[in-house]
């Protein structure tokens, strides 16, 4: 396996889960502050919890390709 692969996949995993547990489980504030600032000031707080758990299941998904595909490759 690729070294760029593996850091690749342990890094989208480790985002995965700090953005999928402090924004859409624990609901931090102040990570529901950052993503209604980057995305719409008008976003209610379960809509930013929402997103954090959308996009944290995305790179999840990518976390996981990383790895089989840099097991494939080496």
């Amino acid at each position: 396996m690729g070294i760029g692969f593996l850091l690749g996949g342990i890094a989208c995993l480790i985002y995965a889960v700090l953005v999928g547990y402090f924004g859409g489980i624990k609901k931090a504030p102040g990570l529901l502050k950052l993503v209604k600032m980057k995305l719409n000031k008008n976003m209610s707080d379960d809509a930013a919890a929402k997103t954090c758990l959308v996009f944290s299941i995305i790179v999840l998904a990518g976390g996981i390709f990383l790895f089989i595909f840099g097991g494939i490759q080496g």
